[in-house]
């Protein structure tokens, strides 16, 4: 069964696994609640659209309350969780994760600023002799006469970071169920309280964020 969830980046540390000294990024998951099902009859494929951290409804404006108006509460993220089994659960927690599991990890670089081709794609740089003009310029970016122009996808200096990145392969080391924390070895894109998706998937199915504030 895909499973997805939404979480917090807290920060990092180390555990003990037996002899040896493991680094882990620390993850708090609230549980999340399913909101609504769809299946293959009705919509044209499974999923659960899933709500987590839940708001008083007079905190939201009347689109995003109009989507809670059979509910008793409103949630501050929602996003949907596509899978070719049914959802059986109403809830979704940590505790669905177990020590071992393999999954992805998608959250936002930190962002960087403007930086050079040296810190941006790792270039090696020019001369470093005495006279050089070219220390740690990009170098030549172009061709003749023909094409006459710069290719795009060209790598030039520019934004470093503040982009979504894709970790896989990520270990989950260890699960404290009661205070909704997930450890996962290594590190993880993001800083502090950032948004994170941790996913576990028996076959790939794209999810998507429904809404965030």
């Amino acid at each position: 069964m895909n499973l997805r969830m939404l979480g917090f980046k807290l920060g990092m540390t180390q555990v003990w696994k037996g002899d040896k000294l493991i680094p882990v990024t620390v993850l708090r998951m609230p549980t999340a609640t399913v909101i609504e099902r769809k299946n293959v009859s009705k919509h044209g494929y499974n999923a659960v659209k899933v709500g987590s951290i839940s708001i008083p409804k007079d905190k939201l404006n009347k689109p995003e309350a109009g989507l809670f108006k059979n509910m008793e509460t409103g949630y501050k993220y929602l996003y949907e969780i596509r899978s070719n089994d049914e959802f059986s659960t109403d809830t979704i927690s940590v505790e669905m994760f177990n020590k071992g599991d393999i999954v992805k990890v998608r959250g936002k670089s930190k962002g960087k600023g403007y930086a050079g081709v040296m810190e941006r794609h790792n270039f090696s740089g020019g001369y470093k002799s005495h006279g050089s003009m070219s220390h740690r310029r990009v170098g030549s970016i172009g061709c003749r006469t023909t094409p006459g122009r710069v290719f795009k996808g060209k790598k030039l200096p520019g934004h470093l970071g503040n982009a979504y990145v894709n970790e896989t392969k990520k270990e989950v080391v260890d699960i404290i169920p009661d205070k909704e924390i997930i450890l996962i070895k290594g590190s993880i894109p993001g800083c502090k309280n950032s948004l994170v998706f941790v996913e576990r998937w028996c076959c790939y199915d794209n999810s998507r964020i429904w809404l965030k504030r």
